[in-house]
């Protein structure tokens, strides 16, 4: 269902932003796409990204795909 859907989704985006650090020594600076607490894809931009799960016959509408940055920046306004 939507809910249970909307649910990973918001799993899988708390899961990227707790393990960024982590993330940074194997995909730094490249996309990767997360499921259920995994990752099952990465590349150098969205389009490879959405290649491979196009293959793998995953929605990337319903799949977290984030970049991994070198650092967060902050700005001070």
């Amino acid at each position: 269902t939507l809910a249970i859907d909307l649910e990973y989704f918001e799993n899988d985006f708390i899961f990227f932003q707790n393990k960024k650090a982590d993330l940074r020594r194997h995909f730094l600076n490249k996309f990767v796409a997360i499921k259920r607490g995994e990752i099952i894809a990465s590349g150098n931009s969205i389009e490879e990204v959405n290649k491979i799960l196009e293959v793998k016959n995953i929605d990337p509408a319903k799949t977290v795909i984030e970049f991994v940055p070198e650092e967060e920046g902050i700005m001070v306004l």
